[in-house]
């Protein structure tokens, strides 16, 4: 009985360890992936638009120029996100979770301060 007890213990030990880890798997996403897949063709690989995407949208800002996201929040950028901005940038709440959209945001912001400092 003390055996069984003391298995059955072990367990419930491992099965409760095991889940927080495999929550935080499941909730852990590579930024700079996402950015790539879903803002790269119309932002850029470093933040600067490219040639085409600055024809198409006149608007369209450089990571990094004139404060443009440096100086916005991380829960700004999700917000920007789920939301979109007028028709120049459609919603991403189809397309990425909040966690994925937490991580790119993270990744805007290392990429926004990348392009402070060379003085974009």
């Amino acid at each position: 009985m003390k055996y069984v007890l003391t298995v059955a213990g072990i367990a419930l030990i491992f099965a409760i360890g095991a889940r927080p880890a495999a929550a935080q798997q499941d909730q852990s996403h590579d930024g700079h992936q996402l950015y790539d897949k879903q803002c790269k063709s119309c932002h850029g690989g470093t933040g600067k638009p490219p040639a085409r995407a600055r024809s198409q949208y006149k608007k369209i800002k450089a990571v990094g120029q004139d404060g443009f996201v440096t100086l916005l929040s991380e829960d700004s950028i999700v917000t920007l996100l789920k939301n979109g901005i007028d028709k120049n940038m459609k919603s991403f709440s189809s397309k990425l979770s909040e966690s994925e959209m937490k991580a790119v945001a993270a990744y805007i912001k290392q990429l926004g301060g990348e392009a402070k400092k060379e003085g974009a």
